[in-house]
């Protein structure tokens, strides 16, 4: 069974179980302003949450190694707990779409 997650909530811990809102962001009534959508949520044992979060990190470095993703600057050791720092977070990184490799390839040839 696959789920697609866009995005993450809150995330809260209740006797021994981490529960994590997933959610939809969409345009808010106002310019700039985001709305979002409860879609559900994970819920998983601590123990468990703690070994997807160091997956997590393995998974991010590896990218970062491949070439996919891109640290912009350094942001140091800190892990971010508020949603401004989750949000700085993801902006210290630059995906690539692949589209820069593709053209590269195209112009060997």
């Amino acid at each position: 069974m696959d789920y697609f997650i866009e995005d993450i909530g809150n995330i809260s811990i209740n006797n021994g179980l981490v529960r994590i809102d997933c959610v939809r962001r969409t345009p808010g009534e106002n310019e700039g302003e985001v709305s979002l959508q409860n879609k559900g949520q994970i819920v998983l044992p601590l123990a468990s949450f703690v070994r997807i979060q160091g997956a997590f990190a393995r998974a991010a470095d590896e990218m970062v190694e491949r070439g996919i993703l891109q640290r912009r600057g350094e942001q140091g050791d800190e892990t971010p707990t508020t949603d401004e720092e989750v949000t700085a977070a993801l902006d210290s990184f630059e995906a690539d779409s692949g589209d820069d490799q593709e053209s590269a390839a195209k112009s060997k040839k």
